[in-house]
């Protein structure tokens, strides 16, 4: 039986329905609230239900909350929500985001070893989810586990403190079989997280590469799909970038030479401004409300839609050793 770890605990993998594969329910603070403002906190479980609420009306199961250890993750709240969403499964990442949202020079990850690093993102997915978010001294493990592994790479180019974390849940992965669910900057970097990861033995089905929409090229896209990882296709409605047809197009274009398996789709909902329980925004339903409907209409087939929204994610998201 293929399974996916929850919150709650592992489900069948077939249970996992509708899945948005890179989401931000709760995240209390942190560098990035810190470096980018308020407008990054989202402290309320009440608006994280009334999102999860809405997604569920869309016909979505399974959202994949992606803050990462030491930026304001809150299990106890992710719990809390989960109680009052009782019919949808959460998915809680551990690991780490770029490296200019942390201190790059006292923070734990450049004053441990690799190894010790990857013990701890090992002890997240197989014990339990630090309730103190590894903010330390004292760990303290929640009962919820984590189901996959997050790391970030900066615009461009990759810092000291981002390859330890690389080769880390690189060793957290194999381990475990967790997929590796990554942070791109503006799309660059996706090679070379690849190149890493497959020279540290990381199989490239345990990859799903993160914001390359953001850099639309198909060429690019079809050369890292040909490598057999996989995308998290996010970030609709984000005009000031790119207007959602180039997703679209992508998407399509992708699909057309063959790779509708590599593919899921998400919104990386992570300011106050993108979500309506907060009184902005388009919100977690945005794919399910507006862009897949735009996809049928653009000649999308169901068939590409089913793998994108519910097969692939389930395939990836199983725990795989």
């Amino acid at each position: 039986m293929s399974v996916i770890r929850t919150i709650l605990g592992d489900i069948d993998a077939s249970e996992a329905g509708v899945v948005d594969s890179h989401e931000h329910l709760i995240r209390i603070g942190g560098g990035e609230v810190i470096k980018e403002g308020e407008d990054y906190r989202l402290p309320s479980v009440e608006a994280a239900a009334e999102e999860c609420e809405r997604f569920i009306q869309y016909g979505g199961k399974t959202v994949v909350e992606m803050t990462p250890a030491s930026l304001g993750r809150d299990i106890v709240k992710m719990l809390e929500l989960n109680a009052r969403v009782p019919n949808i499964h959460l998915i809680q990442t551990t690991g780490f985001q770029f490296s200019g949202v942390y201190d790059e020079t006292c923070h734990w990850v450049m004053r441990y070893s690799v190894n010790q690093i990857a013990d701890l993102l090992i002890a997240e997915i197989e014990e339990g989810i630090d309730e103190h978010d590894y903010m330390g001294p004292i760990v303290k493990r929640s009962k919820a586990k984590a189901g996959c592994i997050k790391i970030g790479t900066s615009y461009g180019f990759i810092t000291e403190f981002e390859e330890k974390a690389i080769q880390a849940a690189a060793i957290a992965s194999i381990e475990t079989g967790a997929l590796l669910n990554t942070h791109t900057s503006r799309g660059t970097m996706a090679m070379e997280q690849v190149d890493r990861f497959l020279s540290f033995g990381v199989r490239p089905d345990r990859i799903m590469l993160g914001h390359v929409q953001k850099n639309p090229d198909p060429w690019y896209h079809k050369k890292l799909a040909s490598r057999g990882v996989s995308f998290s296709y996010d970030g609709g409605y984000r005009v000031k970038y790119w207007p959602d047809s180039d997703r679209a197009d992508l998407i399509k274009q992708l699909i057309a030479a063959g790779y509708q398996k590599q593919i899921t789709l998400a919104t990386d909902s992570g300011k106050k401004s993108y979500l309506k329980a907060y009184g902005a925004g388009t919100g977690i339903d945005y794919d399910l409300s507006v862009f897949v409907p735009r996809l049928r209409e653009e000649g999308v087939s169901e068939e590409a839609i089913e793998d994108m929204l519910v097969n692939n994610p389930a395939r990836l998201f199983a725990l795989e050793k």
